[in-house]
């Protein structure tokens, strides 16, 4: 197992400001500092706004808490309970402990989810990493990555993102196969270079086959989830899901991987799906609204370092609209 890596450095230092902030216990000069630090960085004023916005949804379930009525006051078995009303910041307590848990399991913060990850990239980040059998591996934007090397497999499990893997080959003196282990499916290299990527939803994702082969194996959760495995050639690509099973794509190996280049090939491909691409490239959430709209084809040649400009290029590109507003970037 490889060291880990700390959680990403922002939301952290977001999350101990806006507390800091909301608790009254910032002075003037650690005020005018946390100004400095909103604004030296968009990351920063994003990564703030989600947690201030955490931080005001459990205010809200507090002060939204009505006290009941006293009870009578209560004698034998039923004195324990009195006792309970007695104490109504156990209950705000109780309901602002709630309300944070509920965020972190439903909108979990990405420093949250990588606490258990020995690699992770932050937005617009690529990142190589040499592991201990000297295996490569060059990791995308809002990537988490784990090692689980044993006596009997090199495993490296993709929990987020995407990332292109270059294995060290098997031989006389590495006789243990790689593979890379998804939510959705297990891609063993059979000496070979090739990209993995992983949806939001994380059981669905993508192969692209780079050099020599790979063999690709869906994992099944329930009865309902599909059952295929499939070995790629040098050239192929397919996307993976528990109800779609394998499906060809249209984007070749090379296209899908041009993020090392410091850009994104959209080639023939619907808006919400060029959308979803890009904003794994931008803080906050990029929205397509209307059925339509979401289905129609766009391509295009996209930079890395304007992202923004390049989600307002296909929103032209189909006679829409952008709003922009903190946290979000909506076409419609």
């Amino acid at each position: 197992m490889n060291p880990s890596e700390p959680v990403d450095p922002i939301e952290r230092k977001a999350a101990d400001w806006v507390m800091k902030h909301r608790q009254g216990r910032l002075g003037p000069a650690e005020q005018a500092a946390y100004g400095r630090w909103l604004a030296a960085d968009p990351r920063h004023a994003a990564a703030a706004r989600r947690i201030d916005h955490a931080w005001r949804a459990s205010a809200v379930l507090r002060q939204g808490y009505v006290r009941p009525p006293r009870p009578p006051r209560a004698r034998g078995p039923l004195a324990w309970l009195q006792a309970g009303w007695r104490r109504p910041w156990a209950c705000t307590g109780a309901l602002s402990a709630v309300a944070v848990a509920c965020w972190l399991w439903l909108a979990p913060p990405f420093w949250v989810q990588g606490l258990g990850a020995d690699y992770q990239t932050g937005y617009g980040e690529v990142r190589h990493v040499t592991l201990d059998d000297g295996s490569q591996v060059e990791m995308g934007s809002r990537t988490l990555l784990s090692v689980n090397y044993d006596g009997q497999r090199r495993t490296v499990r993709l929990q987020r993102g995407e990332a292109v893997f270059t294995p060290s080959p098997v031989g006389e003196g590495e006789p243990r196969l790689f593979t890379v282990a998804t939510p959705g499916a297990t891609i063993t290299a059979r000496g070979t270079r090739y990209l993995v990527g992983v949806d939001k939803d994380e059981r669905s994702g993508w192969v692209a086959v780079l050099q020599h082969s790979v063999e690709i194996n869906l994992v099944s959760h329930s009865l309902d989830d599909a059952s295929a495995s499939a070995v790629l050639q040098q050239g192929d690509s397919l996307r993976f899901g528990p109800h779609e099973g394998l499906k060809p794509l249209a984007q070749s190996p090379e296209e899908l991987a041009s993020w090392q280049q410091g850009k994104i090939v959209l080639r023939r491909q619907s808006l919400a799906e060029a959308a979803e691409q890009l904003g794994r490239y931008r803080p906050g959430l990029t929205v397509v609204r209307g059925d339509a709209l979401r289905r129609l084809p766009v391509s295009a040649v996209a930079r890395l370092d304007h992202v923004d400009d390049a989600l307002r290029q296909l929103a032209g590109q189909a006679h829409a609209r952008v709003l922009d507003v903190p946290g979000f970037l909506i076409i419609y």
